[in-house]
């Protein structure tokens, strides 16, 4: 909500109160401008003059359940008749003054003796759009927000010849990838053994290679990001082909964060084993598989699937970490037919074949005897390490190098012949590539993405992060798009709205995901793709229930939705209203069977993993308060945290399983022109007599949808939340 002074608020309580807005024209260098309002005002030093013939309505509006928000926009008709400002007509102005992409400012005034154009006062600013239209009687104006003006390509950062000389000829002109979040090492599959350390990483993400032989140190450079990342690790560096990522000795390693070296012929590929006990090779090291042998032999299968010709293959090993074990009267322990004991104590590491003529799709067995005694051994995990020398595939061909939003949506799955009036609708949110085929050189590695700025701490700011922190808080991850790559300041971002947002004790964002703390909602990706910053922005809204848009004090503000625990920035009064109508969103917006899509493999370019709660039982039930049908909705996920996937699938599904009530209204007073989108408000004095889909307007919450003002009153639509 915009903060009036408390001057024009108590004024605008009044009912006689003449109410009337002053409209700021700049033009050139913008140090300048024309001040008009519908009568001749002035105010100190400035004067305002009275062409305005008409004022459009200053509109602006989101879509609920699109978390997108348009453009602030307004027209205004000025009288373009002879000798109407400065001696002419305003069309003459243009001859001089260029009014074209300048600003404009719109302030809420009365007719108390104040300050017109105070920051409490502005209703609106940006970007006088430069299509005029004019007659001998009138010349028209349109005024846009500054979405415009701040919007750009994202990465902004690509490959140069000027920067990179050695870079091959292929990257260049392409984006360098941006990172967020968490790719390191696994927490939840208990402590795992360092022979197994590559292999358990939540993921990879891409970095392009932007020198292909340095001449002083021999290195091949790349970069995952411009910035440098809170953690990026030598050790976990790979190429990557045809399903399989390969990791680079270390000692063939070396960073300077954020770029990455490699050079030489040794690289490693763990390759994942099959067997009857699933806990022998689950990939979780906190599971184990106890092998006893009593008098006798016992064995368990295990198998190895086929691979791609990685290269010329040194030595292939089956690596284990070992539980307990006794194995002093054992006659025997082997790993397919090879020998996996010294004397009494297991080696961790067991070679089994060398050389490029291993066959790897075969099966195996894990042997124990003891003829004597018992002996048994407990196996936590196990896999296959292929060390080899390899045809180094760097190429990720992409159908298309630019990314933009896209909402699919009336895709009938199938319907009943007799309820034909309900289709079964699947809306499916996600990323669609447009224009620019390429083919593009990457390696790929972990670990921990883009680090807060020291705006993070700014003027005694206290959010519970710190400059040393990474940023997977999605809320924070705008805030930082909008600082490091738009170059937005304080000045143009509504610092209060975001701490709301995405304060990681209070913030709002912990109550729309139900979790316990804000740390628990993760987000990582690597836009290594062109996108526009609006689309990528809106991507990231959508799945974290918020809107992003630029307020009437020209700053962006986020608002993000709550569950539950609402709180109202004002109170409107049913006297002051006329009420148009109360309707129902349409039964479009309605979803109860949720599917996100997550954990993006960039090799790959797809997505591996997806959730599907429960479809919410009520709606798709034939009571009253039933839609007698699944209605589907499929989101792909900037998220590699099952957690958070499985929370965000649930939200929406209880968000949006109901159709919600809308209510129309007109305010005859300019007493409600401090509210803007996003704004959570209450009605009082609500007229009994009028219920709400049969039942009366109690103590609910309804969220601004759209909202048209005039300088003497606004149309408002609201949206039920509670």
């Amino acid at each position: 909500m915009l903060a009036f002074d408390s001057s024009l608020s108590d004024a605008l309580e009044t009912h006689s109160t003449e109410s009337f807005w002053v409209l700021k024209l700049y033009y050139n260098d913008e140090a300048s401008f024309i001040g008009v309002s519908d009568q001749d005002r002035v105010d100190g030093s400035d004067t305002y003059y009275g062409i305005v013939s008409s004022w459009g309505g200053l509109s602006h509006s989101l879509d609920f359940f699109n978390f997108t928000t348009s453009l602030m926009n307004m027209s205004v008709k000025l009288i373009n008749t002879d000798n109407t400002i400065e001696g002419g007509r305003f069309s003459d102005l243009l001859s001089t003054n260029n009014f074209a992409n300048r600003k404009w400012e719109l302030f809420q005034n009365t007719g108390r003796a104040d300050t017109y154009d105070t920051a409490e006062r502005m209703i609106g600013t940006g970007i006088i759009s430069g299509d005029f239209s004019y007659g001998v009687k009138s010349i028209s104006l349109k005024l846009l927000d500054y979405t415009s003006k701040y919007n750009k390509q994202l990465p902004t950062a690509t490959v140069t010849s000027a920067t990179y000389p050695n870079a091959p000829e292929k990257n260049i002109g392409k984006p360098i990838p941006m990172a967020y979040g968490d790719f390191y090492e696994k927490t939840d599959v208990g402590t795992i053994d360092t022979l197994f350390d590559p292999a358990f990483l939540k993921s990879r993400f891409p970095a392009i290679i932007t020198n292909t032989m340095n001449e002083t140190d021999g290195y091949v450079y790349a970069n995952p990001d411009t910035d440098t990342l809170h953690t990026l690790d030598n050790e976990y560096f790979f190429i990557y082909n045809d399903g399989h990522y390969s990791k680079c000795s270390s000692t063939n390693t070396a960073l300077s964060n954020p770029q990455l070296k490699y050079k030489g012929t040794t690289w490693y590929t763990y390759i994942p084993m099959n067997s009857d006990s699933a806990n022998l090779t689950d990939g979780n090291f906190g599971t184990s598989t106890n092998i006893e042998a009593t008098l006798g032999n016992v064995s368990e299968e295990i198998s190895i699937g086929e691979v791609p010709n990685l290269g010329v293959v040194s030595s292939v090993d089956v690596i284990l970490d070992y539980g307990s074990y006794d194995l002093t009267t054992a006659d025997g322990f082997t790993i397919f037919n090879v020998g996996a004991v010294v004397s009494s104590t297991p080696q961790t590491s067991v070679q089994i074949q060398s050389g490029d003529g291993w066959d790897f799709a075969q099966k195996g067995v894990v042997f124990l005897e003891d003829g004597a005694g018992v002996s048994n051994v407990t196996i936590n995990e196990m896999m296959v390490r292929v060390t080899f020398a390899p045809s180094k595939t760097l190429t990720k061909q992409y159908s298309f190098l630019h990314e933009s939003s896209e909402l699919t949506q009336n895709v009938r799955e199938g319907f009943d012949d007799d309820r034909d009036n309900l289709e079964n609708i699947i809306i499916r949110t996600q990323t669609a590539d447009s224009t620019f085929p390429a083919e593009i050189d990457y390696v790929y590695c972990s670990g921990k993405g883009r680090k807060y700025g020291s705006w993070i701490t700014a003027s005694s700011r206290s959010v519970g992060y710190a400059t040393t922190d990474f940023i997977e808080n999605p809320v924070f991850i705008i805030e930082s798009l909008m600082r490091d790559e738009l170059s937005l300041t304080s000045s143009e971002i509504d610092i209060t709205s975001f701490n709301t947002s995405g304060n990681s004790s209070t913030g709002d964002i912990k109550n729309i995901f139900s979790e316990d703390n804000v740390t628990d909602v993760k987000f990582a990706f690597s836009q290594s793709k062109f996108i526009n910053s609006k689309d990528l922005i809106n991507r990231i809204c959508k799945q974290s229930f918020s809107w992003v848009f630029i307020s009437g004090d020209g700053k962006y503000k986020i608002k993000t939705l709550e569950a539950s625990g609402w709180s109202a920035n004002k109170t409107i009064d049913f006297n002051d209203c006329n009420l148009k109508s109360i309707s129902r969103s349409s039964l479009g917006g309605v979803r109860n069977d949720i599917t996100i899509n997550y954990n993006k493999d960039y090799g790959q370019d797809q997505f591996l993993s997806s959730v599907n709660p429960t479809a919410d039982a009520t709606s798709v039930a034939d009571s009253v308060n039933g839609y007698n049908q699944n209605l589907k909705m499929k989101m792909d996920a900037d998220i590699l945290d099952s957690t958070t996937a499985t929370k965000l699938a649930e939200a929406y599904r209880d968000i949006f399983k109901d159709r919600k009530v809308i209510i129309d209204f007109d305010c005859g007073r300019a007493k409600y022109n401090d509210l803007e989108i996003g704004d959570i408000i209450l009605f009082s004095n609500w007229d009994s007599d009028i219920k709400i889909y049969g039942a009366s307007m109690g103590t609910d919450y309804y969220i601004v949808q759209s909202i048209n003002k005039k300088p003497n009153g606004s149309s408002i639509k609201a949206i039920k939340v509670s």
